[in-house]
């Protein structure tokens, strides 16, 4: 609970993400699954087909390697909250796709035969599995995660517009819709704050200091040992 009202405090999620997540809940409620995608599908322009085609990388899950490694030079609790987030993230996602809602079209297949969509140059699409998306899930895990453990009120903004952003882009790029994305958004950002409770009261963890050190005073104390 404490990284949850943790979260709800800042001023980032109110002004970024709450508004995000509304205006995706309004489109599917008052349009559909199918209609709304169609809708967002027709917002594009040249510039916005490369920035997304870019953007959506934030998601990949080599990201969560990427990051975990920077924090370590920081701090190691950090890093173990993005070591955790992942391993949930990797195993909700094989759950989820792979088991209770394998076979779910996504908007090319599902819109196969029927409608024409937008379709950006030199990605890869993929028809099945829809539900949730896993960019998402781990967009926000990850940028969840850096907006709780930053001081500096801008980086939250720009952490917080990150995965915005890489969310958008899997609907953009109609690689998912936006009931997907609107999941795994709160998919992801459940995932990072329970890794982060999990972490910090896990007694066996934390014995001794050596979690709110960085990977450089870590080693130079092994080695004075």
């Amino acid at each position: 609970m404490k990284y949850l009202k943790q979260l709800l405090k800042e001023k980032s999620i109110w002004f970024l993400m709450i508004p995000f997540l509304a205006w995706m809940l309004f489109m599917i409620v008052k349009y559909g699954k199918g209609p709304s995608h169609l809708m967002v599908n027709q917002w594009h322009s040249e510039w916005a087909d490369q920035f997304f085609k870019y953007i959506t990388h934030l998601g990949d899950g080599a990201i969560f390697a990427v990051v975990i490694v920077i924090l370590a030079f920081y701090r190691l609790r950090w890093s173990l909250y993005l070591l955790f987030a992942s391993l949930f993230t990797l195993l909700f996602v094989f759950i989820t796709k792979q088991i209770i809602f394998n076979g779910m079209p996504r908007p090319t297949k599902y819109f196969e035969n029927q409608e024409v969509l937008h379709l950006v140059a030199g990605v890869k699409m993929h028809s099945w599995n829809t539900f949730p998306s896993g960019h998402t899930i781990t967009a926000f895990a990850i940028f969840m995660i850096l907006v709780l453990v930053t001081k500096k009120e801008y980086f939250k903004y720009v952490f917080v517009l990150a995965a915005i952003f890489a969310g958008y882009s899997r609907v953009y790029l109609s690689q998912h819709f936006l009931g997907d994305v609107l999941s795994g958004a709160i998919i992801g950002t459940a995932i990072a704050v329970i890794s982060c409770a999990l972490v910090d009261n896990w007694s066996l963890l934390n014995k001794g200091q050596w979690m709110d050190k960085d990977i450089t005073q870590l080693f130079a104390r092994t080695n004075e040992q």
